[in-house]
């Protein structure tokens, strides 16, 4: 009686087990791979140089890339969350080489003239979007100095 108890616990544990990692499994939510691309002008220009940002409200997960001389940008999210908020934020260049710190304290001059202050950060920026579908993805922005 006591050896078929234990193996009742035993074959209960098991099923538990298994029926857990199926949920864990088949229960979580979809974080599918998107393409966000687009392009950024000033008062009607392209942003000859800068770095766009884009930050989830949900995870705050964040990616950014610098923009090419025509504006243009381009990220790929390996895990976004569709229907979600990202807030967005436009500055100088990026340099892979100097740490955050270092850029905040003293920017590139040729863009730190070009980007206004109020889209460096964002909670002051007033830029972002809702991402839709997994996929590609299309967002320009259009900033003004004023």
């Amino acid at each position: 009686m006591v050896r078929q108890s234990v193996l009742l616990i035993g074959l209960m544990a098991t099923a538990t087990v298994a029926f857990g990692l199926s949920l864990g499994c088949a229960g979580g939510e979809s974080r599918p791979s998107v393409e966000l691309e687009g392009v950024v002008t000033l008062d009607g220009e392209p942003l000859p140089a800068g770095s766009i940002q884009f930050t989830s409200t949900k995870t705050g997960e964040a990616a950014y890339t610098n923009l090419d001389a025509g504006g243009h940008y381009q990220i790929e999210f390996p895990q976004a969350d569709i229907g979600s908020e990202y807030e967005v934020t436009v500055g100088p260049p990026q340099d892979a080489d100097l740490d955050a710190t270092a850029i905040v304290e003293n920017p590139p001059e040729q863009v730190a003239d070009l980007v206004p202050m109020k889209y460096r950060d964002r909670t002051t920026s007033g830029l972002s979007v809702v991402i839709e579908t997994e996929g590609k993805n299309t967002f320009d922005f259009d900033l003004t100095s004023k």
